[in-house]
């Protein structure tokens, strides 16, 4: 069994990078069983999701279940909690338990730190964070763990809370902060942008976007919600982490569809094919390009599996006879 405390000993930020590329290679390999996550939606809010999966080297199976309550935002307690169990892969028995929470905020943040080093501009210098939350801090240190930022912006829905954040934050010491309050005057010159909130409809419109910007969209999580406006996406070159998952859960890629604003090959395809060297990534300096993170169980599997390794290796964690 491994707490957050000592899976965060455990997971820097190179670590887990070079963990999330191996995982996206995997997933366009075809070396994964990774059913759509499902969902429970409780009465009174909140939602109990499910992801399982399967992934052949090194073998192993798993489940995570995190709960994603809204009483826990703005309080000391994750957005995302819950716990991820491994399986060995020939006889089924229990290997781990492990904290769901930071597990998904560090396999999160470090896709798009992944996507980001393969699809933003090379001179990319200015980061903004739309979003303020858990996933915002993370996504700071893997970006800056992937690339140099000499400025990262963060919007706000109250700036009062701007110090206290910043604080936190493990980024280098001559990063420039700034707090904003207004997207769009936070996007207005950034060069990367990630959208890391829970708003159930866009934050980010056609007019926002600017030749040779990328994009993690990472916050919506289901088909009825979006961060980027539909029309936005014909400007786009617009990468998925599983197209499975994407045509099922990524809310303005259904809406486009829909309304006709793109076709069936309007995706270019997965990140892991461009870490594969099997798809282009950006082709010219004004490209806009998208990475859509929706979380797929490779990324929880592989990252709970090296854990698993390094906790027996090393004698970490708690052992119980299960």
């Amino acid at each position: 069994m491994l707490d957050g405390r000592q899976i965060g000993a455990m997971l820097d930020w190179n670590t887990t990078i070079a963990l999330v590329d191996q995982a996206m290679r995997l997933v366009s390999e075809g070396a994964t069983v990774a059913p759509l996550r499902w969902g429970m939606f409780m009465p009174e809010g909140g939602m109990l999701g499910m992801m399982p999966g399967y992934i052949e080297r090194p073998a192993c199976f798993g489940i995570k279940v995190v709960n994603i309550m809204p009483a826990n935002e703005g309080t000391q307690f994750s957005s995302h909690s819950g716990c991820m169990l491994l399986f060995d892969a020939e006889h089924g028995q229990t290997l781990a338990m492990l904290d769901a929470s930071i597990i998904t905020a560090r396999r999160t943040a470090a896709a798009s730190a992944l996507a980001t080093d393969r699809l933003a501009r090379d001179d990319a210098s200015v980061l903004a964070l739309v979003g303020s939350g858990e996933q915002a801090a993370a996504h700071a240190g893997a970006l800056c763990a992937a690339r140099d930022f000499r400025e990262i912006r963060v919007c706000f829905r109250d700036t009062s809370r701007a110090e206290a954040f910043f604080a936190g934050l493990q980024v280098p010491e001559d990063v420039e902060l700034r707090a904003f309050s207004d997207t769009r005057s936070a996007l207005d010159g950034a060069d990367v942008v990630c959208t890391v909130t829970s708003s159930p409809s866009a934050v980010i419109d056609q007019s926002m976007l600017a030749p040779g910007m990328h994009l993690n969209l990472v916050g919506a999580c289901t088909r009825d919600r979006q961060e980027i406006t539909t029309a936005a996406l014909p400007l786009c070159r617009y990468y998925l982490d599983s197209r499975t998952a994407a045509w099922d859960q990524a809310g303005e890629l259904c809406s486009g569809l829909e309304q006709g604003l793109i076709g069936d090959d309007f995706p270019c395809g997965e990140i892991g094919e461009v870490l594969q060297g099997t798809l282009s990534g950006r082709r010219q300096r004004r490209d806009i390009t998208v990475y859509r993170s929706l979380g797929v169980a490779a990324q929880d599997l592989v990252v709970a599996q090296h854990l698993y390794q390094r906790a027996v290796q090393e004698n970490l964690g708690t052992e119980i006879p299960f």
